[in-house]
């Protein structure tokens, strides 16, 4: 285990997490992508996956406060797959820890 693999850990990652990001850099085509970049990239999403989750929020109550009821369910369903969507596009436990762990070590 390397240096950085060691922060991350002391850092609150667990080696569940770890053993999926080194895949994750495993399985990817391109090869400079390392951890430290992965890492980067997932504390980027961190911040997309919270605007996106609310905006779908306020359509949400939009969606509530304005609509009929026969039209309650189709927004339920929509906001769903909504919510699905950034929850595997944004992984959202990674992504916050990585976005902590660059915000207290200033990479």
């Amino acid at each position: 285990m390397n240096e950085f693999e060691e922060r991350l850990l002391k850092h609150g990652f667990s080696y569940k997490d770890l053993q999926k990001l080194q895949q994750i850099t495993r399985n990817t085509e391109f090869e400079t992508s390392t951890l430290q970049s992965l890492i980067i990239d997932l504390s980027k999403r961190f911040w997309g996956g919270v605007i996106g989750g609310f905006i779908l929020v306020i359509i949400a109550v939009y969606g509530i406060t304005h609509s009929d009821e026969a039209d309650l369910l189709s927004y339920f369903i929509a906001l769903g797959f909504g919510f699905l969507v950034i929850y595997f596009v944004t992984p959202m436990r990674l992504s916050w820890k990585a976005y902590t762990f660059i915000k207290k070590n200033h990479c």
